[in-house]
């Protein structure tokens, strides 16, 4: 099965355009982008769960509306935390908010740190982003790279040495700013740099960025290779996502025993809250069974006011003062109901059914995440085929060499070697991309002298049927 198509046009950009933002009319295109958007992201996220990075993916709404300020400018394609984390922050995030914040940016995007591509009218990008509403994430951040710098200027914490090292293991294209600000390369990227541009997003509110963008004219031109460029690039961003983006692993603010207490918190409030509850079901049971018992009395006084006087009888007639009966006056004993009594009892004494476990089904075995599509065996070779890998050290290495990729991010990508740095290490131009890698992740590739001849697609006539005779 192939891989899922972006293939970018500039139709594709052109339904992004300012003055058709606040439309609806232009609703279709975009929503043309976003299904195959959507479609090319599964493949990422198959990507990135090889790295052990478990995503959830999410894409903005394609026409206007209150989550996007009633302006499709641009269309997201989101790859952050699943649904059982985001639950889980949303709570702590929650707390203290009030409900004007809520209307004012009901948009939860803004809430967690993310790998997204995002296509507008003039270029398309691959980034990761986190918010200054993303407070979790962002304390989590300041915490890796609030450790000082010594006299070298090199960083003295291992946390923040640790992600200055993934900013430079970046491709050359790849900066990092504050929204759309002044941007600054990746290679020169240190924590006091991160750190300002922390503070310059807090203060304007706008995200911290950190990717690679591509012109609409760029894109255009390398559409039949740009798809698998921008894969790559989520990729080889997903470090700097797994250092940044807070997570029990990654918990550089114990922000796990807050959650914890919030819990402990939530389970006193809820048994608090049961306990009210059965006491005001108790009072409700209790008021009911009064109502009842007055109900019932006042019928039988009723009853006792409907009955015809009793006329006196000798046994009454004569009898003692001290051994005189009720009265004519004197209102008659209640009489016992026992049928109004029993029936409730009755009812109460019914069995309960046994309940019989249903069978539960038999749960399938994850699959494991297919390999990348290959082509399917035919009469005609394919042109890696015609590629014969020989490791780096049986031939040599130098300016203009094609290279494969046997590791890392950019894995079995055929490049050019732009430059050798003597330290071990070469710099390869793959496609729109430019990266330093390490000579022994680098095989020569030699291509095949001869070219076999190619069969027609064509179909053959069928040979005419013989007339029979007469």
């Amino acid at each position: 099965m192939s891989h899922p198509s972006l293939h970018l046009t500039a139709r594709d950009f052109d339904a992004y355009a300012a003055e058709k933002a606040t439309s609806k009319a232009y609703s279709r295109p975009r929503l043309e982008v976003k299904q195959r958007a959507l479609a090319w992201a599964r493949g990422v996220v198959v990507r990135l769960a090889d790295l052990g990075i478990s995503v959830d993916v999410h894409g903005s709404d394609e026409h206007p509306s209150i989550r996007n300020k009633h302006r499709a400018d641009c269309q997201w394609v989101f790859f952050w935390r699943d649904q059982a984390a985001r639950d889980e922050l949303d709570r702590l995030l929650d707390r203290g908010r009030s409900i004007s914040e809520a209307i004012d940016d009901p948009s939860p995007y803004t809430r967690h740190a993310f790998l997204a591509l995002r296509i507008s009218e003039g270029e398309v990008q691959v980034c990761f982003a986190v918010h200054p509403d993303a407070k979790v994430d962002v304390d989590n951040l300041r915490a890796r790279v609030s450790a000082t710098e010594d006299a070298t200027g090199e960083p003295t914490s291992p946390l923040a040495a640790e992600l200055a090292s993934a900013l430079h293991a970046l491709p050359e294209q790849f900066s990092f700013g504050a929204g759309g600000g002044e941007r600054v390369a990746c290679s020169a990227a240190t924590p006091d740099a991160i750190a300002e541009m922390l503070r310059r997003a807090a203060d304007g509110q706008v995200p911290l960025w950190i990717g690679w963008a591509v012109p609409r004219e760029t894109a255009v031109e390398h559409a039949d290779i740009l798809d698998e460029q921008l894969e790559d690039a989520l990729v080889a961003l997903a470090p700097i996502y797994r250092l940044v983006a807070w997570s029990r692993e990654n918990d550089r603010i114990a922000l796990d025993r807050k959650l914890e207490g919030i819990e402990q918190e939530r389970a006193r409030a809820h048994a608090e809250l049961e306990a009210e509850n059965e006491r005001w079901r108790s009072e409700q049971a209790r008021a009911r069974e009064r109502s009842m018992e007055q109900a019932r009395a006042r019928g039988d006084e009723r009853v006792e006011a409907a009955l015809p006087a009793r006329r006196p009888t000798l046994a009454t007639l004569f009898k003692s003062t001290s051994s005189a009966g009720v009265g004519r006056g004197e209102p008659r004993p209640a009489p016992k109901h026992g049928g109004e009594g029993a029936a409730p009892a009755r009812r109460a004494q019914h069995a309960e059914t046994e309940h019989q476990a249903k069978p539960e089904a038999p749960q399938r075995p994850s699959a494991e995440h297919a390999p990348r599509a290959q082509r399917a065996p035919s009469g005609e070779p394919d042109a890696a085929a015609r590629i014969t890998p020989e490791p780096a050290k049986a031939g040599v290495l130098e300016k203009g060499s094609r290279v494969r990729v046997r590791r890392g991010p950019f894995g079995d990508k055929i490049g050019v070697v732009s430059e050798l740095d003597g330290r071990g290490g070469a710099r390869v131009l793959l496609g729109l991309l430019s990266t330093r890698l390490e000579i022994d992740d680098l095989e020569l590739v030699v291509e095949g002298r001869e070219r076999p001849a190619l069969s027609t697609s064509h179909r053959k006539p069928l040979a005419p049927t013989p007339r029979k005779a007469r």
